[in-house]
């Protein structure tokens, strides 16, 4: 198959007008295909940075930075309709926790793709396996948070939403072939709704942890209430600048680099830089970064 088979026409939407111009073709839509970009700082705490939205014969890239107060009425709108998504589980969450929408129905290839037995069933193994399509992923983990987005990435971001629609036809033709024969497969198909139906019900009732993972190991080391406070404001500000773009701030401000810097405390400025690599992060964000372990 031809990559650019799967290369729908793709518009992006940036504006209440260009918004207003594509919904009349998605409510007739009878079925859409869903996939998101997000900042770097995980499914507790990143924020939406492009949602892509395909039907048949076309894809829409809605920027959520741009026309932030319409995502939400957008999202309820759609949920009226039947979802494709891949591994859903992750960006279900983030749609849940960031603007409370939860669809009425999706159907997952991830899950259908496990129900029929294969092992690694990630989306660019599964489009070259049942599609025959190499999908570069060079895109994957690019700051999606950037204005404005390269040519590459509204690409990338296109196709993955627009591959949705065919891997499901061949993966539904091939459900049906072989639940003839094999009782196993059969069994594993009949289930996927309630598993599904379970999915669903998780994400509805999504809460994001009540303790993040850095402060559980600042307890059990034992540090001081200092310690503990210093490491939320660090949170705080990788969580703060990641999804202002920053993505040195994830790279820099790591798990690791954050318990260091409590069991180790900078006793001045200049020895907090020498543990930064990125000096351009440095030397924007030092200033910063000092004040935690000076205002206690």
């Amino acid at each position: 198959m031809n990559p650019k088979s799967l290369d729908l026409p793709a518009t992006f939407v940036d504006s209440p007008e260009l918004l207003a111009q594509a919904l009349p073709s998605l409510f007739e839509a009878d079925l859409i295909s869903i996939d998101a970009e997000f900042s770097l700082t995980g499914v507790h705490n990143c924020v939406l940075a492009l949602l892509q939205v395909a039907t048949h014969n076309m894809v829409w890239l809605f920027d959520p930075l741009a026309i932030p107060n319409l995502i939400r009425p957008l999202l309820l709108t759609l949920a009226e309709i039947p979802w494709i998504a891949h591994d859903y589980s992750g960006d279900g969450v983030v749609f849940k926790r960031v603007y409370d929408v939860v669809p009425f129905s999706v159907l997952d290839t991830m899950m259908l793709a496990k129900a029929l037995n294969y092992p690694q069933p990630g989306l660019k193994t599964m489009v070259k396996l049942k599609l025959g399509i190499d999908i570069p992923k060079d895109e994957q983990d690019s700051n999606w948070m950037y204005r404005p987005l390269r040519e590459s990435q509204l690409r990338y971001a296109a196709r993955d939403a627009a591959l949705l629609l065919p891997l499901l036809r061949e993966l539904a033709s091939e459900a049906e072939q072989r639940r003839v024969t094999d009782h196993d497969i059969d069994l594993r198909l009949k289930q996927l709704p309630r598993e599904n139906s379970q999915m669903l019900a998780k994400i509805d009732s999504y809460s994001p942890p009540e303790v993040p993972l850095v402060i559980e190991k600042v307890r059990a080391m034992g540090h001081s209430h200092i310690a503990e406070a210093r490491a939320r404001k660090l949170l705080d500000l990788r969580h703060k600048w990641g999804n202002e773009g920053d993505i040195a701030a994830v790279m820099e401000l790591g798990n690791r680099w954050i318990l260091a810097r409590l069991q180790y405390p900078p006793k001045s400025a200049k020895a907090l830089e020498k543990t930064i690599r990125n000096w351009r992060f440095c030397k924007k964000r030092i200033d910063s970064l000092w004040k935690v372990f000076t205002e206690d």
